[in-house]
């Protein structure tokens, strides 16, 4: 085969990419923190008026569960 022979491109379709489980694999590790993220934030969005109720009621008039507490407070949004 010569050299003008290997340039001059075939008429074969180029072969499709193949979705292995290494590619999902790492398609779904570079996604998941972004899904994490936005179910903490959403979480935090849900139970931030309660949590805040209860911050500005008179002491021990209302109580929140303690993960709604936290879940507030490790969101940096809310």
């Amino acid at each position: 085969m010569n050299a003008e022979a290997r340039r001059t491109p075939s008429n074969e379709p180029p072969a499709r990419p193949r979705l292995t489980a290494g590619l999902a694999a790492f398609i779904g590790l570079m996604v998941a923190p972004a899904l994490v993220a936005f179910a903490i934030v959403l979480g935090a969005w849900a139970v931030s008026d309660e949590v805040y109720a209860a911050e500005d009621a008179p002491s021990g008039s209302a109580e929140v569960a303690e993960w709604k507490t936290n879940l507030v407070g490790i969101c940096p949004i809310h």
